[in-house]
């Protein structure tokens, strides 16, 4: 690693499991999807999916990646667009079975995410 590796922003990237109260996956889904509506508007997100689990119902993940950790702490306060009926977190964990489970990574490359501008 050179010193100009060192100097770069370094990809925030997380896993997400939530865990729904059983026969709310559903819902926990068509809250996240509706978060994604407005992630292009926010600076530095570069990847927000969210999943189903093939083998629990009521188990929704969502991949992240994010430019820096800068980015991903100013998106948690960010306040939504004018005129948007913004999801809140605890309108999510009022759903959740229990806290959600974060997994950190270190985004590197692949299809789908943007080459790290070399500088």
């Amino acid at each position: 690693m050179t010193s100009t590796d060192r100097d770069r922003p370094t990809r925030i990237g997380r896993f997400v499991r939530m865990r729904a109260r059983p026969g709310r996956g559903d819902d926990v889904q068509g809250l996240l999807l509706r978060v994604t509506e407005t992630l292009n508007l926010v600076p530095g997100c570069e990847l927000y999916v969210v999943h189903r689990s093939a083998t629990e119902p009521d188990t929704v993940w969502v991949s992240e990646c994010w430019a820096d950790q800068q980015a991903l702490e100013a998106s948690l306060g960010a306040s939504p667009p004018e005129g948007v009926d913004a999801v809140h977190p605890g309108d999510v964990l009022a759903l959740l079975a229990g806290p959600p489970e974060i997994i950190a990574v270190t985004p590197v490359g692949g299809v789908g995410l943007a080459p790290v501008e070399q500088g």
